[in-house]
Formats: structure tokens, C-alpha cells, sequence
């Protein structure tokens, strides 16, 4: 649809795009990506004429530009920018009406039953209906380039260039427009060339990027591109960290500062505990990175408050999360801030234990239950079982652990905790084979993220060894207080 040979141009010499070849095909959603004077607007500019081009050819749907009458050009194509400045004193309906123009014919251009048609779809779509006779000088920023939009999509164009087109946009609107113009590119086939400074916004949006780097293209290609974070460095000159989006298989983007935040702790002194019969809460100086697979604060996060519920054993709500919000709300604990879990088992019971294992302080929180007890390899279907039942695992460490190693902590936590049951001889009562867990568990493990980046903490490493120790003998001592307790103190090893 657009094809660039070898482009040259711009304000100065040598030119501001030098020797571009580009290719963006027929109804795709193309972003050029760079940092300000990278070229980005000056190549806009020569794709619609606006600049004389010094070398190298521009082809619209096969034709050169060079050979196209303007009229021809605005029905092909439609330009966007982030300026949203008019000359007269238009009302809306005015200026989305001067979309029309390329298709009006005769010499006094009056407007059809289509473009008639068209204005109103159009200003539909971008919800600026009711502001049909508003004048266009009393329009806010973000109103004012709905109405420009308007105005471009009137044109009914096969190309729509987009030059920062959300500048004067709040987040809603930005998505609105974007949303409505990805639909128009699936349902109309229309090919969407954006420059956007917000690289997740065209992770999100776009099909191919490019870089655009002094001038030059650096790289062409899927969004897979901002996972190259050795490129995002080159091209922007920041450090940029490029992680997965948590429900789209579209990366997403970290800006990292150059100031580093202090995070020098006395961890014997970083945290407080408060237990009561109802609650145990644990809250940190400082945010942890965290990895849990809490009812509240699941996956890997910064989080400072730490709890775990107590209900009763007959428990059973459509909406845990809900609960666990209104009860840390409660007791003035942000939830937004939390790991939240829940156990039946009595809160007395819990176990604390602060160790330092090869000069790494640590601290365990355990509550265990084992009446839901089950081997996860045994193939007996199990119904619903309403008893006391659930290990909870809180997992404090004074160490800076990669993304990797929270993952190997989880391991070596997991792994603990099995070795713990085989050796007191839990069993699943329906296989009467050792247990591997309970039907309910859930872990927590927080890091200070202090001292050397540590990328293991496996089994074959000395802090996932120390993490192992740590949970076996929390758990397997937390579970001896249940089975006390169960058996009214009758309970032998």
C-alpha cells in the first residue's frame, strides 16, 4: 500500500531522512517508533507532499506520489497530527464535513445524501454528535481531536497517517480512539501509519513497528521487537525492560531511572507481626518483591503487608477475594498493598521461626492443616472435603533474587514442604499414600532485595538450601501443633 525507495528529504542538508526503504502493507497497523529529531514527522511530511523529496520515490497503492493530483492524494489518504489548530471559526459539523470535499463534485460542492451519511456515522463514531454546532474554539484538547478525527475518517481515506494523534487525549480517550480505529482497520481494511511516543500503547495496537533511528530505519518487525532491550537502548538511550503483558502476548515496557532507591535494612527490624485469633499480619518498612499465589497479591510483586485470615472450617463464599478486601479494609491493612490468604486452622497454633542460614536472615510463618491432605499423582477422583485442611506458607528473606530465582524459591519451598509431610507420613485418605500437599495450599516468599542479584535458589545452592531447612522445619513443626491438637494432645510421632 505504501512502498518507500530509497527516500530522501528534508529541512537540511545532509537531509533529515536519508535513503529510507519501507514497505507497509494493505491494512495493517504499521508504528514508526523514535525519539524526538529522529525523522519521525519530516517522513510524514514527504509521504503527503508537504515536503519536497530530495531522493527516492513514494508509492500510494502502486502509484507515485509524484503523479497524483492532491485531490487524488485526499482520497487515498487522510493525515491525523497532533496539531489541532483551525484557521476560521468552524461549528464541528463544519469541519467534519470539509472531510468530504475530495468526493464532492461540480463547481459548488454541496453535500450529498452519502456525505450526508457519512458525517453522521463518522461523528457516531467519535461520540461528538452532541457538539454538532458547538464552535470549535470552545472545545477542549481532547474534544477538539475527536472533531479532527472525525474530519479524517469523513475523508473515507484507504491510508490514515496518525502524527501523535493522542497528545491531547486523557487515557479513556486514548483507548476509545485507538479501539476505534483498530476496528476500522479489521472491518474496513484500512492501513493505519502511526508515529506514537508511548511504546506500550503501540505494543498494544500495532501489527508491525519500525525504529527510526537519525534518520535511518534500524529494525522492522512484529512487536516482538520491543523485547530487544539492547536495541530500545540504542535507539532512546535509556535503560527500557521489556516484560510480558499479563493477558495479552504483547510485551509491555519498564522506564528504570538512573537514581538508585536506598534499601539498607536491619531486617531483625524491617517488619512487625500482630496476631490475634482472628488474623495474623506482617508488615514490612519497605516493599518486598514478591511471588505468592495468594487469594490477594498472586504472581510477582512489590508488596509490604502480609496476612492470613482465619475462617471457619464450613467456609464457602463465590467471592474470597472480596472478603479478604473487606477484612483488611477492616483493620486499615491496604489490600492493594497485600498478600492475602486464608486457613481454618487455629492462628495459635502458627509458627514463627527467624533463622540466619549461611549468613542470609530469613523468616518462616507457617499454619498447616492436613485433613485435605492429598497425593497430587493419585488418579481417585475426590469430592469436595469441609475440613481443616490448608498449609499456608509466609517466606521472608534478607536477599536480591532475579525473576529466576523467586521461581527456584518457590521449588525449593515446595520441595521442603513434601519432604516434611513424607517424613511425619501424611497421608491422602482416599490412596493412603504419602501426601504431597493439601488441596488448598498457597506460598508466599517476599525478598528485601538487598546485596549482589543472586539469578538461582535451587536446591543445589546455598540460600535454596537454607530455604528448604527453613520450611521443613516450620512446616513440619506446624503441623505437629495441628495433629496436637486434632488428637487432643494424644498425637505421637
Amino acid at each position: 500500500m505504501i512502498k518507500l525507495n530509497g527516500l530522501s528529504g528534508g529541512y537540511t542538508q545532509p537531509p533529515t531522512v536519508n535513503g529510507l526503504d519501507l514497505e507497509i502493507n494493505k491494512g495493517e497497523f504499521f508504528t514508526l517508533l523514535g525519539p524526538n529529531g529522529s525523522g519521525k514527522t519530516t517522513l510524514f511530511k514527504l509521504i503527503t507532499g508537504q515536503l519536497p523529496i530530495s531522493e527516492g520515490e513514494v508509492y500510494i497503492d502502486g502509484k507515485n506520489l509524484a503523479t497524483l493530483s492532491n485531490i487524488e492524494k485526499a482520497k487515498l489518504m487522510a493525515v491525523l497530527t497532533q496539531e489541532n489548530k483551525v484557521a476560521f471559526d468552524y461549528t464541528v459539523e463544519e469541519i467534519v464535513s470539509l472531510g468530504r470535499y475530495p468526493h464532492q463534485k461540480g463547481i459548488f460542492k454541496n453535500l450529498t445524501k452519502k456525505d450526508l451519511a457519512v458525517i453522521e456515522e463518522v461523528m457516531e463514531l467519535t461520540n461528538i454528535s452532541d457538539f454538532r454546532k458547538t464552535p470549535f474554539r470552545r472545545m477542549s484538547g481532547g474534544e477538539k481531536q475527536r472533531v479532527l478525527l472525525a474530519k479524517a475518517l469523513a475523508q473515507e481515506p484507504e491510508i490514515l497517517l496518525l502524527d501523535e494523534p493522542t497528545n491531547h487525549l486523557d487515557i479513556k480517550h486514548i483507548f476509545q480512539m485507538l479501539d476505534l480505529l483498530k476496528k476500522r482497520q479489521e472491518n474496513f481494511d484500512l492501513t493505519v501509519f502511526a508515529i506514537l511516543h508511548d511504546l506500550n500503547i503501540a505494543s498494544l495496537y500495532a501489527d508491525r513497528i519500525a525504529f527510526l533511528h537519525n534518520g535511518s530505519i534500524l529494525e522492522v518487525g512484529d512487536v516482538g521487537i520491543l523485547r530487544k532491550e539492547d536495541k530500545l537502548k540504542m535507539v532512546y538511550d535509556v535503560e527500557l525492560k521489556s516484560r510480558a503483558h499479563p493477558t495479552l502476548p504483547k510485551p509491555q515496557l519498564i522506564m528504570t531511572p538512573d537514581y538508585s532507591v536506598s534499601r539498607t535494612m536491619d531486617f531483625s527490624k524491617s517488619y512487625r507481626i500482630k496476631q490475634t485469633e482472628e488474623y495474623i499480619h506482617v508488615e514490612f518498612n519497605q516493599h518486598l518483591r514478591t511471588i505468592s499465589n495468594g487469594v490477594i497479591g498472586e504472581g510477582i510483586q512489590w508488596l509490604k503487608h502480609f496476612c492470613n485470615f482465619h475462617v471457619s472450617k464450613d467456609y464457602n463464599s463465590s467471592e474470597p477475594k472480596e472478603d479478604l478486601q473487606s477484612w483488611m479494609t477492616k483493620h486499615s491493612i491496604p489490600p492493594e498493598q497485600a498478600v492475602g490468604m486464608m486457613t481454618a486452622v487455629e492462628l495459635e497454633d502458627a509458627v514463627f521461626l527467624e533463622e540466619e542460614i549461611e549468613g542470609i536472615p530469613m523468616m518462616a510463618v507457617v499454619t498447616a492443616g492436613t485433613g485435605n491432605a492429598v497425593d497430587i499423582t493419585n488418579e481417585l477422583n475426590r469430592g469436595v472435603i469441609q475440613t481443616v485442611g490448608t498449609i499456608n506458607i509466609f517466606l521472608f528473606i534478607n536477599a536480591h533474587f532475579s525473576d529466576g530465582a523467586l521461581v527456584n524459591g518457590i521449588i525449593s519451598a515446595t520441595e521442603a514442604k513434601v519432604k516434611a509431610l513424607q517424613d511425619l507420613k501424611i497421608k491422602d485418605i482416599h490412596s493412603n499414600t504419602i501426601a504431597t500437599g493439601t488441596s488448598t495450599d498457597a506460598i508466599l516468599l517476599g525478598l528485601t532485595q538487598q546485596g549482589e542479584k543472586t539469578p538461582y535458589a535451587g536446591s543445589g545452592t546455598t540460600v535454596g538450601k537454607g530455604i528448604g531447612q527453613i520450611v521443613y522445619r516450620a512446616t513440619k513443626k506446624a503441623i505437629k501443633k495441628y495433629l496436637h491438637r486434632v488428637y487432643e494432645g494424644n498425637w505421637r510421632q
